[in-house]
């Protein structure tokens, strides 16, 4: 039998986004300072096949132009791309962790 293959989680977003995963220890967390570097980044993510959740925010997903990437984004089970609020915008912030469990239908954080 097959061991199961580990996913890496990758953070694409601002520069405090990015730091606080850093500082929760997720390695690749990419804090991008323009709209260019963040699409560049979410396509070199979604081509890799070590990755299994990107988690970025709703400004990154916006400025992203190229329509096909913007497509596969959205209809991509691996690996998921999760969107989380961007710190400037308004509205009442959800927790990462209920993010997550919206979006796949399991808490991540509870051991198996």
């Amino acid at each position: 039998m097959e061991p199961l293959k580990r996913y890496k989680i990758a953070v694409v977003g601002n520069n405090q986004l990015a730091i606080g995963f850093k500082l929760a220890g997720i390695a690749e967390a990419y804090g991008e300072t323009g709209a260019w570097e963040a699409e560049q980044r979410m396509r070199e993510l979604m081509q890799r096949d070590d990755i299994g959740l990107i988690i970025t925010t709703s400004a990154v997903l916006r400025s992203i132009r190229d329509r096909k990437l913007s497509e596969r984004i959205g209809d991509s089970a691996l690996p998921m791309v999760v969107e989380v609020p961007d710190y400037r915008e308004e509205g009442q912030p959800d927790t990462l962790r209920r993010l997550i469990m919206r979006a796949i239908g399991i808490d991540i954080s509870k051991n198996a």
